[in-house]
Parts: C-alpha cells; structure tokens; sequence
C-alpha cells in the first residue's frame, strides 16, 4: 500500500522524500516550484549548494530560502532589468552616433 501512495504522490508531482537536500536532516521534503531566475539567485548568493537545485527540501528550508528571495526581490528585479536598460542606452547611443554623422 505505502508504494501505491508514494507512486501516487510521485505521479501528482509532489515529489516526496525522506532527506532534505539542503540541510540533510532526515525529514519529509519535497521538491519546490522555484523558477529558474530563484534557483539561480540563490546559488549565486551562495545560499544554495547546486546539488539542492530542483530538489526536495524541507519545510523550513523552504520558509529560509523564500524568505532570503523576499528580502533580496530588489536585487533580482535590478539584474532582470539590467539588460532592457543597456540596450535603450546602447539604442540611445546608436541614434546619436548616426545624427552626428
């Protein structure tokens, strides 16, 4: 019976496990749908090892992490925003360099 429900599970997308692959404390974990810019910043900033990425993870590594992407959402949103403004500058320069010429 237990297989039917892990296999259940499974099937869901739930993803069950035993172990957390962040903290390694042997606890009910399951895989979190963080998008990839998240799993990135967190690995970036070093909260994360890159085995812990689309992993399961516990509970209260997950509330840890969420929180480190809440508090940090400035930082992302900067770096996401970071290419559209270079190219409206590299734009803005392109059209001087032709009016001058």
């Amino acid at each position: 019976m237990k297989a039917v429900v892990e296999k259940t599970r499974e099937m869901r997308g739930m993803h069950i496990a035993s172990k957390c692959s962040h903290c390694q404390a042997a606890i009910k974990s399951k895989r979190r749908d963080f998008s990839e810019q998240a799993w990135a910043a967190l690995l970036v900033w070093g909260e994360i090892q890159k085995t812990t990425v689309d992993q399961p993870i516990c509970e209260n590594c997950y509330d840890e992490l969420r929180e480190v992407l809440i508090d940090r959402s400035q930082e992302i949103e900067t770096a996401v925003a970071q290419p559209a403004a270079d190219q409206k500058i590299a734009g803005k320069a392109r059209k001087a360099t032709k009016l001058a010429s």
